[in-house]
């Protein structure tokens, strides 16, 4: 049985980043995200000159309603909402109060990277100051796959330290099971276990060969075996659905 899911990070916006690439590919992988278990994506594309994305807000807007519509045609189980993966610069609070990219559904949640990858690891000082300074300006910050970062890796604490000062985690749920390493593997189970996790993601970049395809409901499960259901829930869609979906909605 697959459990049920809100995926709070993909890059489903063809055109925008490094995911999708085409309207055809996005809706494959929603499709992929439903047979896993989704019933909500949040498109979260790329955004930051440092880590050399910087989409145009309008376009991105125009091209997520494309997929909506689409999307509302070909896999109508599954609702869409808007967010952007930001990286996390200490003026980030300026660009996000200019709305050069998009918060979560336009709630003050921001999901927040930080490089790693291709050789770029960066200090935890830097980490740590950043995501206090955004939550100092007013914005409840969201760390993107909280599991992978070196800084972190090195002390698991410092995980622990930042939770302490407001700061939510995602994690991949990829990471949870299926991944190979195993400090990445070891430390995602240590923060669901230490009840740190506050939102799943599949963070899917495409369905091409080398890209990164939904693949969650391992790790769900797991999560669901090794914590207790109230937990689960809350993080597989309670708080998602909690704080970044409106009532209305």
């Amino acid at each position: 049985m697959n459990h049920r899911f809100i995926d709070i990070h993909s890059h489903i916006i063809f055109g925008a980043d490094d995911g999708a690439e085409s309207l055809k590919e996005a809706i494959e992988l929603l499709k992929l995200d439903r047979e896993e278990g989704a019933y909500a994506v949040f498109a979260t594309p790329h955004y930051g000159m440092e880590n050399g994305f910087a989409p145009d807000a309008a376009g991105v807007m125009r091209n997520f309603e494309l997929l909506k519509e689409r999307a509302a045609e070909e896999v109508p189980e599954v609702k869409l909402y808007l967010g952007t993966e930001w990286y996390c610069s200490w003026d980030l609070g300026d660009r996000v109060h200019r709305r050069d990219a998009f918060r979560m559904n336009d709630t003050d949640y921001v999901l927040a990277e930080f490089l790693e990858y291709g050789g770029i690891y960066e200090p935890w000082e830097k980490i740590s100051c950043n995501l206090l300074e955004l939550k100092n300006r007013g914005f409840r910050p969201v760390l993107a796959h909280a599991e992978r970062y070196a800084a972190m890796q090195e002390d698991w604490n410092r995980l622990k330290e930042l939770r302490e000062q407001g700061i939510l985690m995602q994690v991949n749920a990829y990471d949870l099971e299926l991944n190979s390493s195993l400090k990445t593997k070891n430390l995602a189970r240590w923060l669901a276990k230490e009840r740190m996790i506050s939102f799943i993601g599949s963070d899917m970049h495409g369905t091409r060969p080398g890209k990164r395809r939904p693949r969650l409901k391992e790790g769900i499960r797991w999560l669901y075996e090794n914590t207790n259901e109230a937990y689960a829930d809350a993080v597989a869609f309670g708080n998602a659905e909690k704080l970044f979906i409106r009532k209305e909605e």
